[in-house]
């Protein structure tokens, strides 16, 4: 099955299977959530190891999207097996990183000490001393809610930019646990308060690694073109906030290896719009390096690659060709 069919399947649900879904994911949920203030932390990563493997298996449509994934950006350096073992963890991945969520606010500090191990807070602290913002990037990599939540009990500012799930009794569920540890949780479209929190002087932390619909501006991924957000860019641009990729890889033995990169600073050439796309194609190549050092840590299973404009191609091979000409 090709990512065509595989998405063209995903997107072809009627409202009564929308709804439904959306009852479901509420259901559990809100079981997970009642499991997470009783259940060690041990017993519920367990689970989600549990959880994560059976969706592997039940989700084959994002799982033909993942490998076609990793398959357009490694090429045949992973044979199938190779390819499912990395989707596996990803999937067991993401089904912990929920359940840990939900836990978070019940840990106490030497459990969470325990759990979540941070190094090169310095890249953090110089940034947030210049007084102007700072604008952490991350990725959905490894366990990101857990990264909010530890530079919360560090003691930094922070608000986050959140998508909220479709059914708003689950958004609310999550939303709550992400407020545990995080001072505001702030949708997409709050430009305004993101600027805010920014001028202030706090943290805002965005995550722009999935495909964009509205906006975006086409730059290499992972070597590929892909519809991306200007909008850490264009918000540093604003502010002077300096941004400041993070990472919050999960280890073999389930717990979170958190650290942080030098900062990107946006250029000022006197081209805004220039500069916003030089310094959103930094932040790719961060984030891309990352993903494919530690490939099961991504979540394979977005179809983070579009079919671009035939402008947009035309673009790219040209500026390709001046490249290659100088």
């Amino acid at each position: 099955m090709s990512s065509s069919d595989a998405s063209s399947r995903l997107h072809d649900k009627s409202p009564l299977r929308r709804k439904t879904e959306q009852l479901v994911i509420r259901w559990i949920t809100s079981a997970a959530a009642l499991l997470a203030r009783v259940l060690p932390l041990r017993w519920l990563q367990a689970l989600g190891d549990g959880v994560g493997s059976l969706l592997f298996r039940l989700l084959r449509p994002r799982r033909e999207i993942a490998l076609a994934n990793l398959a357009r950006v490694f090429g045949d350096r992973y044979d199938r097996r190779e390819r499912e073992r990395i989707i596996c963890f990803s999937v067991r991945n993401m089904a912990k990183t929920m359940l840990e969520l939900l836990k978070a606010g019940w840990l106490s500090e030497d459990e969470f000490r325990d759990f979540v191990h941070v190094r090169d807070e310095e890249h953090l602290r110089q940034a947030v001393e210049r007084g102007r913002g700072v604008v952490v990037i991350t990725g959905h990599f490894g366990n990101w809610e857990l990264l909010a939540a530890t530079v919360g009990r560090m003691g930094y500012d922070l608000a986050v930019i959140a998508r909220d799930a479709n059914d708003q009794d689950t958004a609310d569920i999550i939303n709550r646990a992400r407020q545990a540890a995080v001072a505001e949780v702030l949708p997409r479209e709050s430009v305004r308060a993101m600027l805010r929190v920014l001028r202030e002087g706090k943290i805002l932390g965005i995550l722009p690694d999935q495909h964009t619909e509205r906006g975006g501006i086409w730059l290499p991924f992972m070597g590929h073109l892909a519809c991306t957000a200007p909008g850490p860019a264009t918000l540093a641009q604003r502010t002077g906030s300096p941004i400041v990729p993070a990472f919050a890889r999960r280890t073999e033995d389930d717990r979170v290896d958190l650290y942080f990169l030098p900062p990107i600073e946006v250029p000022d050439t006197g081209d805004r719009q220039a500069d916003i796309r030089v310094a959103t194609q930094m932040i790719n190549d961060e984030l891309s390096s990352e993903i494919m050092a530690h490939p099961e840590q991504w979540i394979w299973m977005h179809r983070r690659w579009r079919e671009p404009p035939e402008e947009i191609i035309a673009q790219e091979d040209a500026r390709q060709l001046s490249h290659g000409g100088q």
